[in-house]
């Protein structure tokens, strides 16, 4: 018992350290433009140090227990808080892995993946830019729709949404795996570089636009390509299981499904 109660005083102190950390960064982090300036600001950020086993509890905590008043008098809270927990995240899992890393035990990959499963699904606000550059070792798995950016700049690990997102699913996708259980928006997978990224239902417009690398799989339909999607694209993309395009040409496969207007290509403003 003595044990238990050691560990809930230890997520307590963790969690009002989370918001203390955010209160007395909001104002600061309203002046930064950009994904990079907010997530470079927050990752500079010195969160409370946590250990793996209990990132979840900790994270979900903190969501719970947020102030969501808040949310009425700021438009982008959406985004901030976003960075904010995609920063507390990725530098916590980097914090954990070092330690192992310097000891060697990393050598042939032997550190474990860490699992955090978010819940978000009753939250005032969808979330964006949860996942922003994903480290290597962190699973992240969020139950629940997610907003813009999801899985942005991924590096690596593999980040699994048990809902729908917004635009620019996997955008800038580095490595790693996203794998989308409902739909998505616009730009899904755009200029991705390696990587893979899975969606088993739909995509909007402009999907997989200015691919360099990766592999972008879409289980369900596409409701239009971009006529640019297809100059230079270096990528792999896989539309209702036909390989449709293969690192800067067309398959055969997705010549007839364009024939049979079973894809739409469309020219852009």
């Amino acid at each position: 018992m003595e044990e238990k109660e050691k560990v809930e005083g230890f997520i307590e102190k963790s969690v009002k350290e989370l918001k203390k950390l955010w209160e007395e960064s909001e104002e600061e982090a309203i002046k930064k433009k950009g994904r990079n300036e907010f997530f470079s600001f927050f990752s500079s950020l010195a969160f409370p140090e946590i250990s793996s086993s209990l990132l979840e509890k900790v994270s979900n905590k903190f969501l719970k227990e947020f102030d969501w008043k808040k949310f009425e008098e700021r438009e982008y809270l959406g985004a901030d808080l976003g960075f904010f927990l995609s920063a507390f995240l990725k530098k916590s899992i980097e914090n954990c892995i070092l330690p192992q890393e310097k000891k060697g035990i990393n050598k042939e990959g032997n550190i474990k993946p860490i699992d955090v499963r978010l819940n978000i699904k009753k939250l005032p606000v969808r979330l964006d830019y949860l996942g922003y550059q994903n480290p290597k070792k962190l699973h992240l798995i969020i139950e629940g729709n997610c907003g813009w950016g999801t899985g942005y700049e991924t590096r690596g690990g593999k980040v699994i949404i048990e809902g729908n997102c917004g635009d620019l699913t996997g955008a800038i996708i580095e490595d790693g795996k996203i794998i989308v259980k409902g739909n998505c928006g616009d730009w899904t997978g755009y200029k991705m570089k390696g990587g893979e990224v899975i969606v088993e239902g739909d995509c909007e417009y402009w999907t997989g636009s200015e691919m360099k690398g990766g592999k972008l799989i879409v289980k369900g339909k596409v409701k239009t390509f971009d006529e640019s999607t297809f100059f230079w694209n270096q990528g792999i993309i896989i539309v209702r299981k036909s390989k449709i395009w293969k690192k800067g040409n067309w398959t055969r496969e997705g010549r007839e499904m364009l024939k049979r207007n079973e894809i739409s290509v469309e020219r852009g403003c």
